[in-house]
């Protein structure tokens, strides 16, 4: 560390330093600002209107430490350890995937699936930091929730989120680990939300960006993406009770694979929704 290093740097300053780093396009300003934003609590108002404040030697250091691990492609999730989904904050670490936006649209879906005043039963398999599992179990407090996965790590992770956001006291949900729903009984389950690993082994996609970070177990799935719907699907054919809802998200080009294996599974009233993209991103299907 250099003298210059140790003394007290203006918020411009720093921004200047992070942009000779990570660049002054939309993206990387974005960036920049969020992590200005976590680190030292300084909204994207305040860094506009106080530029010239001064940020301590120490702050300095720990943000120029987060600019330099993002150049080098680590994301800002992962950097700051937490990440924005629906109406809450969620911690996340490398241990689960970062929440996406369209995920957020497999939520809305399963609400509108899960009657509001009816107590019901939600599997939410492979939860991750529990973000469907959490934000279901808020929005429908009188249903019963599982979220289930794999991972130790990663339900670690989902127990933390709910003690964070719920600390007085426990929401409705069982964490539950286990491979996707074979540790229910059969016909047991009302709704099932799922958001399966979808990438195929070779897609290029994996070696570039934030999925080089992120667990590969929860992105890569084998037979051209389909290996874990082919399971879920036939699980869930069992699993849940007649008129019982299976929602996926899914590749923007598997919404085709997706539908046949559940007709070829008995399922009925397939349907498919679009991301903000404009791409069929999520399906939902009813056992009959």
């Amino acid at each position: 560390m250099t003298r210059e290093q140790t003394r007290s740097v203006t918020l411009a300053q720093l921004i200047d330093e992070a942009k000779r780093l990570l660049g002054s396009d939309a993206d990387a300003m974005v960036d920049i600002r969020s992590l200005v934003t976590q680190l030292a609590g300084l909204d994207r108002a305040r860094q506009l209107m106080e530029p010239e404040r001064q940020l301590p030697s120490a702050l300095a250091e720990r943000l120029r430490s987060a600019f330099e691990r993002r150049a080098a492609g680590e994301p800002v999730a992962y950097i700051t350890g937490f990440k924005p989904f629906w109406r809450h904050e969620f911690q996340v670490t490398p241990a689960t995937l970062i929440p996406r936006p369209e995920t957020e649209h497999l939520l809305a879906w399963a609400l509108e699936k899960i009657p509001s005043e009816q107590a019901v039963t939600v599997a939410d398999l492979g939860t991750g930091s529990g973000v469907l599992a959490i934000s279901l179990a808020f929005e429908r407090p009188q249903a019963q929730v599982f979220g289930c996965d794999l991972s130790f790590n990663a339900l670690q992770v989902a127990r933390e989120n709910e003690r964070q956001l719920q600390p007085d006291s426990a929401l409705p949900i069982e964490w539950i680990q286990g491979s996707w729903c074979g540790m229910f009984r059969q016909e047991s389950l009302d709704v099932i939300v799922c958001n399966p690993p979808y990438i195929r082994p070779d897609d290029p996609h994996l070696k570039v960006g934030d999925l080089r970070f992120e667990p590969q177990t929860a992105l890569v799935s084998e037979d051209e993406g389909m290996a874990d719907y082919r399971q879920i699907i036939d699980q869930a054919s069992t699993r849940l009770k007649a008129g019982g809802w299976l929602l996926f998200e899914h590749g923007y080009d598997q919404a085709k694979a997706v539908a046949e294996c559940l007709t070829q599974h008995g399922f009925a009233s397939i349907s498919h929704r679009i991301d903000l993209a404009g791409q069929m991103r999520n399906t939902a299907a009813q056992k009959v």
